[in-house]
């Protein structure tokens, strides 16, 4: 309702004033610190950083909004400067250069296959309205292969919510950028003891690693359940 009158109101002014309302972009963005590694030493080998994939409704400029879990919104004036499937690999690709973990990262496809590959994919990327609460919510998940076993090392899921401290799109974006700084460095460290575990061995004799199941930190607050639409 709230959201209802702020257009109302919008449109109200546009029409005595003829003024015009400019869009506005954002991008996901922290200057990354990684965690001091296992091996002390990049692992010799080179990695690629995929595209994303990412959920349809996700997969746009505008920024999404829900107010309950059967309804979603988009803003109309609210972008990302860049789609989520490329913003979110791109951020990754900047966190594992500043961690050193591997000798190589790239991003685009090379004639010389890598020899592993970092996937994911995006299952929410939104604002969460709660009455006169918001939260940034973000899940996702993320995949390491060997490409020449074509092995999946190591797989883990998040789905991480943080309320925001004022009840603008651009408190929502920083508490995403925390949130997958969050994740990114959590997904490094578990990287990087899958590579520590199997250093030294034949990549022929390497285990498939299960898939992960750790639980949430306690400082992510769990989502309350949605108010009411009016």
């Amino acid at each position: 309702m709230r959201k209802i009158l702020v257009c109302a109101a919008t449109l109200l002014l546009l029409g005595c004033f003829g003024r015009i309302i400019e869009n506005r972009y954002y991008q996901l963005d922290y200057v990354p610190t990684p965690k001091e590694m296992l091996n002390g030493a990049a692992y010799p080998y080179t990695v690629r950083i995929k595209d994303f994939d990412v959920a349809e409704v996700y997969r746009r400029n505008n920024i999404v909004y829900r107010q309950s879990p059967f309804q979603l919104h988009f803003y109309n004036y609210e972008f990302w400067a860049v789609k989520p499937e490329y913003m979110v690999a791109d951020v990754l690709f900047r966190h594992f250069e500043a961690s050193k973990l591997f000798s190589e990262v790239r991003r685009s496809v090379d004639a010389e296959e890598p020899d592993f590959t970092v996937s994911g994919t995006i299952r929410a990327l939104e604002e969460y309205d709660n009455q006169d609460e918001w939260y940034a919510h973000l899940a996702m998940n993320m995949h390491l292969q060997d490409n020449r076993t074509k092995k999946i090392l190591w797989s883990r899921e998040w789905a991480y919510r943080k309320k925001v401290s004022n009840l603008e799109p651009i408190y929502v974006v920083r508490g995403l950028s925390e949130l997958l700084e969050l994740i990114n460095n959590e997904a490094i460290a578990n990287i990087d003891s899958v590579m520590h575990s199997i250093s030294g061995k034949s990549r022929m004799d390497i285990p498939v690693v299960p898939k992960e199941t750790i639980s949430k930190p306690i400082e992510i607050e769990e989502l309350p359940p949605p108010g009411e639409i009016e």
